[in-house]
């Protein structure tokens, strides 16, 4: 299938993904309040922990492994790799969610808030069902599509007519979590044929899958860790307004490493055949969209951050206005770090180079939350979380250009990107308050249509390679 063909399809992904907390958040948030909300997600970020134990890093090394198998045309070591990869994540959610609940057992703050717990204890089983590794190495986005947008749809229906006071944090909590466990239950029925379970070997995968599992779950850790900080610190009113600056940045996000996700088949077979031309080639299709994209998405967010927080979360979250703006350059940061060390490193076998900047990125994120989170609360939660990311990044782009020496990130398109970006965005800061008397949601819709015009008719004029690229193959297709 083509890559026009998959980042359509996986467009289309994001989009029903996106869509679904758009329309509900801003009607949860305004039911369950910053305190409850916060409830939630405080627990919903420790069991994230527990989430990727589930999967000891089969998603991530499925994807390197499969695609080797697929590339070569071994049908029958794709279906051992994929049984062998199944089973052991079989075990290994077993024996996550017993230490879970043990865990919540032990720990006071924890115990206050066990039925939660248990609720979440469900995805936890479940999680070795996560097989998006398979569609991604398949290349079948179309199907993954069609089973996501059913379920949101479904439990679309059950969170308004069941979820009418705060009392209800629980049955949203369950909400969060049955999705979920339907969309990987339907998934494992439907790749049935594909279990093989004649001469397996699980020990030739340990060794590297205990290396990405670290890698994986100390990323979850600086992931999480804030929101859990926070809810320990401080208290869960702050989780909540916190989370609802995290959750409306984290709704672009997808949106910018979609590319990444439907290209890393193509990469990792590049690098596995030694093909600089075509590895070259993919990468910067990934970077060129990434700062086309990235930087307005960016801007975009800081600029409108009042406008979001107040028609998505309500005035109750107003506290999150500037946590949303601290943390809105995560955006570019994070999917240029994630796909270095995804779809660049990872091939490349430098498994225990990605775990050591992992662990750094841990530490670092874990004591500036410790110094920042006393005295900014959630702001400083959040600009810990910024330096972070922002560290991670260079330090992976160093790693990246030690392999490909040759290879250029800041490209003058790529600056001129980021230089129209900032330009375009000061001169709408000045005059973004004749548009705010018309109100939140006209603004929210005005600013991004004005910024979109004038961006890429500037990228344009200036002859950037990539738009003019995307201007032609469209030309092709509605042959004009």
């Amino acid at each position: 299938m083509s890559v026009s063909k998959n980042y359509l399809y996986n467009v289309l992904l994001i989009i029903s993904n996106t869509i679904f907390p758009i329309i509900t958040f801003p009607y949860i948030s305004r039911v369950l309040m910053p305190e409850y909300l916060g409830k939630v997600y405080f627990v919903q970020g420790v069991v994230a922990y527990f989430l990727i134990l589930s999967v000891l890093g089969a998603p991530n090394y499925g994807i390197k492994e499969l695609s080797k198998a697929k590339g070569i045309g071994d049908w029958l070591e794709f279906k051992k790799i994929f049984t062998e990869l199944f089973i052991m994540t079989i075990l290994s959610s077993i024996g996550s969610l017993i230490l879970l609940l043990v865990t919540v057992q032990l720990y006071g703050k924890f115990y206050q808030e066990k039925l939660i717990f248990y609720i979440f204890a469900i995805q936890v089983l479940f999680e070795c069902f996560h097989i998006n590794h398979f569609f991604i190495v398949m290349e079948n986005h179309k199907r993954r599509l069609i089973r996501s947008f059913t379920i949101r749809i479904l439990s679309l229906g059950f969170l308004f007519y069941f979820i009418k006071t705060p009392n209800d944090y629980y049955l949203y909590a369950l909400l969060l979590v049955v999705p979920e466990v339907l969309a990987r239950v339907i998934d494992v029925i439907s790749v049935r044929k594909y279990f093989y379970f004649k001469d397996l070997n699980f020990k030739r995968h340990t060794n590297s899958m205990f290396i990405i599992f670290l890698y994986i779950f100390t990323i979850g850790i600086y992931g999480s860790i804030d929101t859990t900080m926070l809810g320990i610190m401080i208290n869960d009113i702050e989780v909540g307004l916190y989370t609802a600056a995290v959750k409306m940045y984290k709704m672009v996000l997808p949106v910018i490493l979609t590319l990444g996700t439907v290209l890393s088949p193509r990469i990792i077979g590049a690098i596995k055949r030694k093909e600089k031309e075509n590895i070259y080639k993919n990468m910067d299709i990934f970077i060129d969209y990434c700062f086309i994209v990235g930087v307005p998405a960016t801007l975009l967010m800081m600029l409108l951050a009042r406008e979001f927080t107040l028609l998505f979360s309500g005035p109750d979250f107003k506290g999150a206005i500037e946590t949303m703006i601290i943390m809105s350059p995560c955006l570019g940061f994070l999917a240029l770090g994630t796909f270095i060390g995804g779809q660049v490193m990872l091939p490349n076998d430098l498994e225990k180079d990605i775990l050591i900047i992992s662990i750094f990125g841990v530490f670092l994120n874990i004591g500036l939350n410790y110094f920042l989170i006393p005295a900014y609360l959630r702001n400083g939660a959040a600009l810990a979380t910024l330096i972070t990311e922002v560290i991670v990044a260079l330090i992976k782009i160093g790693k990246m250009k030690k392999l490909y020496v040759d290879y250029k990130i800041l490209t003058k398109d790529r600056v001129l990107t980021v230089f129209v970006g900032v330009i375009i965005s000061y001169g709408i800061y000045l005059k973004i308050g004749y548009i705010r008397e018309f109100g939140n949601l006209i603004t929210l819709l005005i600013i991004p249509v004005l910024y979109g015009i004038i961006y890429f008719l500037i990228l344009i004029l200036l002859k950037n390679k990539r738009i003019l690229s995307w201007l032609v193959f469209i030309k092709k297709r509605l042959h004009i």
